[in-house]
């Protein structure tokens, strides 16, 4: 298993083009490979392990488990297509978000370890999401502060509806309200980031 995830800044954008490149190197046996993808992802995803469970004790074996099951799935096959950095960040929400929950990894084995691979974001629009985060930074912060508070503790944190609505002390209806007005923009200004054409955001 690769070495412990090192305290160094998240991997530069460019550097997740060539995962899934990896990943292929990596189901035939080239641990290198393996190593060298561990390296590029392993802060960044044990920055989402980390901020679902609080920085709490346990985050780092969380994100070992979640790369042995990526290695487990690279040798039982791997669909190319599927985007390696979103496989990560998923199936590390849901382990972080078990963790939390008193979860047993197999109890709650999600899909995506499963090896069903034809939902997941392919690696293409990965890749174009990575191109162009100045405008998706744009697009996120053109959300209404209450509605990008919300969506930050579901998405981010992990957290529930009615722990948003705790947390920011709201009602309950004004919190789902909330994040059905963020879905529904985010939807609308979703082509002019992923897409191949512009738009004045």
């Amino acid at each position: 298993m690769p070495r412990r995830a090192k305290p160094a800044e998240a991997a530069p954008a460019a550097s997740i083009l060539d995962l899934e490149d990896l990943l292929s190197k990596a189901s035939q046996g080239d641990r290198d490979a393996f190593v060298e993808l561990y390296d590029r992802m392993a802060a960044r995803i044990l920055g989402v392990i980390e901020r679902i469970l609080d920085h709490s004790a346990g985050s780092e074996q969380v994100l070992e488990d979640v790369f042995a099951d990526l290695w487990r799935e690279s040798r039982s096959g791997w669909n190319g297509e599927a985007s390696v950095a979103a496989w990560l960040v998923f199936r590390a929400r849901r382990a972080a978000l078990d963790r939390r929950a008193g979860r047993t990894p197999s109890s709650a084995k999600p899909a995506i370890a499963r090896g069903r691979f034809a939902w997941l974001p392919e690696a293409e629009a990965i890749r174009r999401i990575e191109q162009r985060r100045p405008l998706l930074a744009k697009v996120l912060n053109q959300l209404p502060r209450e509605q990008s508070a919300s969506l930050d503790l579901i998405v981010f944190g992990g957290r529930a509806e009615n722990e948003v609505a705790e947390q920011l002390q709201q009602p309950l209806a004004k919190v789902k309200s909330e994040l059905r007005a963020a879905a529904r923009f985010l939807r609308h200004r979703r082509h002019a980031v992923v897409g191949s054409w512009a738009v004045n955001i």
